[in-house]
């Protein structure tokens, strides 16, 4: 048996074992470590505000702090320790305080809320002076102005053991938005989640989930409303390399299928999450044949077995395997990896990379997987995803009954839409034309599409004309009816 079916083998024996639930020996020692550290550094910073920090009083103390942070550590790989408006998660379990202690909690919350801080991840165990470093610096008054926790994570400075994150609150369903944010905006903050991420795994550390589930979470808002631009964010260029943003791309992607699939939530937050580490050996090894089982080394570093960890290893070990895999007694693969077998196939045929071959147009690139249904591909989750980029998936380069060339914008809309998009016309110079997006069902008595054209040997710019029709759809859509709210994780 090969390692990576010996790790998928035990990774279902964990999760028959776990019934799905958290390992509750580790949650309960989580659960007692974490309400200790708390109470530690509550004491540290109150303590500080008393004495120098060369007095005798803190070396008990910060001893304490110290082999507590370095018997976690161990245990758990990384701690996350986060603040969620008066409640405190340690690796994503919430602390149960006792009578009187929310006190304690909220000053702890207060103190870190003053630098713009709702998180703090300790990727290594502190000795007694950089406790006493960090307790300082966060007894000290903050920065004045928006970078406040960038002022005070240039001061912590114990060789990026420790990292600042920002501040989090409850998800409230139906809660009008803040502040208006459109698909681009998202995507933003999205890829700023990637690159920290890739960051530390690079450096074998273990990401905070809660920043990669929240945007996630935004990302299956946006992309409800926006399916068109999930389903061309293969074509988008980001401040992102070529690796990251493929995870990105795949991220889209998958969630798109997810929700023509009709998966709820909580699942589509899951699947999000882990399409943007599913690659996460390469960040270890660079090497393709060693990534996954790379990877889920990496992630099982941190100790527990609960749904969405088990979820997303599978996801890291099975996403290059065939649906129908020859001589396979296992059966085919999980239905995550099956579904990111399709996005990350798909969007290494069409991503236009300087060090690959040349993109393959859209529709070429489907028909590609789709005839290898029912071996390489999941057939119905193949006819699912087809139905939801539609016969002319966006960033096809199109030409119409007119003679006209054109950018589809759209997925497919319906079965009566699937084989005429919202296109984006184009001037002689393959640029978009100004007011030139037209739904060509709305004008299927006049126009309808043609043939297929190469969009390299037609010298056009698909990321552009696509970014051009975008932001006028987004006007559009703003001056009809406001958006929709977009909100951080509800962790509980």
């Amino acid at each position: 048996m090969s390692t990576a079916a010996a790790i998928q083998k035990g990774l279902h024996v964990a999760l028959r074992r776990a019934h799905l639930s958290d390992d509750r020996e580790l949650a309960g020692r989580v659960r007692d470590d974490g309400r200790r550290l708390v109470f530690l550094l509550n004491g540290l910073l109150q303590t500080s505000r008393l004495y120098r920090a060369d007095n005798s009083v803190f070396e008990k103390p910060a001893r304490e702090t110290s082999q507590l942070l370095r018997d976690l550590v161990g245990l758990l790989g990384a701690i996350h320790l986060v603040c969620v408006e008066d409640q405190v998660y340690v690796n994503d379990v919430r602390l149960r305080l006792g009578q009187g202690e929310q006190e304690v909690v909220d000053h702890l919350i207060e103190e870190l809320a003053r630098h713009d801080v709702g998180g703090v991840s300790f990727h290594a165990p502190l000795d007694v002076n950089q406790i006493k470093a960090l307790v300082r610096a966060v007894a000290d008054p903050p920065a004045e102005g928006s970078l406040r926790r960038a002022a005070l994570a240039s001061r912590i400075g114990p060789g990026g053991s420790v990292q600042l994150a920002g501040r989090y609150r409850f998800r409230v369903q139906g809660e009008a938005a803040q502040v208006k944010r459109d698909h681009s905006q998202i995507l933003g903050q999205a890829a700023d989640v990637l690159l920290e991420a890739v960051a530390n795994l690079a450096a074998h550390r273990l990401p905070n989930p809660l920043p990669v589930r929240r945007a996630v979470i935004d990302l299956v808002d946006s992309l409800r409303d926006y399916p068109g631009r999930g389903a061309a964010e293969p074509f988008m260029r980001h401040a992102l390399g070529a690796p990251e943003q493929h995870l990105l791309s795949v991220t889209s992607l998958s969630i798109l299928l997810g929700q023509t699939l009709g998966l709820p939530e909580g699942a589509l937050s899951d699947l999000g999450v882990a399409a943007m580490l599913h690659d996460v050996g390469y960040a270890v090894t660079g090497e393709k044949h060693r990534h996954g089982t790379a990877g889920a080394r990496l992630l099982l570093t941190q100790r527990g077995f609960h749904e969405a960890k088990v979820r997303r290893l599978l996801v890291v070990l099975e996403h290059h395997l065939d649906y129908e895999a020859e001589g396979s007694e296992d059966g085919p693969p999980s239905l995550f990896a099956r579904i990111l077998r399709i996005a990350d196939d798909y969007d290494w045929l069409v991503a236009p990379r300087s060090e690959s071959a040349a993109p393959v147009a859209p529709p070429v690139a489907q028909a590609m997987l789709w005839a290898a249904c029912g071996t390489c591909y999941d057939p119905d989750l193949m006819a699912l995803f087809v139905q939801t980029m539609g016969l002319y998936p966006p960033g096809s380069l199109i030409e119409v009954s007119d003679g006209r060339r054109a950018v589809s914008v759209s997925g497919a809309r319906g079965r009566d839409r699937y084989g005429l998009p919202v296109v984006q016309f184009l001037t002689d110079t393959g640029a978009a034309e100004e007011g030139g997006v037209v739904d060509l069902f709305e004008q299927r008595n006049h126009l309808r599409p043609r043939r297929v054209l190469n969009a390299a040997t037609q010298a056009v710019d698909v990321t552009a004309v696509l970014v051009s029709a975008f932001a006028a759809e987004f006007l559009q859509a703003g001056a009809a009816e406001p958006e929709r709210g977009v909100h951080p994780p509800d962790p509980s």
